[in-house]
């Protein structure tokens, strides 16, 4: 029978920094008794901030040295697409190796928008410079790759009981990080994209110094952001 330790919700790493900062590592068991009846491997995950980035482009597609990285815990274990969500352990680190490996293994717009989440975590967490460019390039890989792709996020909004989820655009999601805040410009008030705060109340970073920055550089790319109405288009 497969054993599984519980797995700590996205929103209690920050809510206790003390605990994750003491705790380096936690054992997840992913798999159970193997034919002769032994324990499955354990998987170590790591409960600190601190990513090597072991390619240049790694958690980018269609780069998949993620695979060749000794400091990959599901390296050798993979990715179910299944139980992708299951595994989840609400550490940036561990996480963006589990995304980055669900990515290597399936090809998706919903795996490269959780790597570039993941990063985008880490550099907030961290303000390392290299994992910034790095969360910048696997947001443009969503645009560029997986440009029509969606997923389902809870629909907080609707006040039909019936409707839990709505589906969303993976693309204007991705604007919404890139752009960051920005300025009305009838009132001069800055103001905060809803898609940069997170579930677990997670402020995101900025990862441009201005929104003329984050505009310019989408539109370097061939994209452009409406920042009122939150959608991305190509220019």
């Amino acid at each position: 029978m497969a054993k599984f330790l519980l797995y700590n919700q996205e929103g209690n790493m920050f809510k206790n920094k003390l605990l994750a900062t003491m705790l380096i590592f936690f054992i997840l068991i992913v798999s159970g008794c193997i034919d002769d009846g032994d324990e499955g491997d354990e998987i170590v995950l790591p409960a600190d901030n601190n990513l090597n980035l072991y390619c240049e482009n790694v958690g980018i597609h269609p780069e998949k040295c993620v695979m060749d990285d000794e400091e990959n815990p599901y390296r050798y274990t993979g990715v179910n697409e299944e139980k992708k969500w299951d595994l989840c352990s609400g550490y940036p680190k561990a996480d963006f190796y589990l995304w980055a490996t669900a990515l290597a293994s399936t090809a998706t717009g919903e795996n490269q928008f959780k790597v570039a989440e993941q990063l985008h975590k880490l550099y907030t967490l961290e303000g390392n410079e290299h994992i910034r460019l790095q969360t910048i390039k696997a947001y443009r890989a969503l645009l560029d790759h997986f440009y029509w792709s969606t997923t389902y996020t809870e629909a907080w909004w609707i006040e039909d009981e019936d409707i839990v989820y709505a589906e969303e655009a993976l693309r204007h999601m991705a604007g919404k990080r890139l752009l960051g805040t920005w300025t009305d410009d009838d009132t001069n008030e800055t103001k905060n994209i809803k898609g940069m705060t997170l579930g677990n109340g997670m402020l995101l970073d900025n990862l441009f110094e201005t929104e003329f920055h984050a505009q310019d550089e989408m539109n370097k790319w061939g994209y452009i952001f409406d920042k009122v109405n939150e959608v991305l288009d190509h220019t």
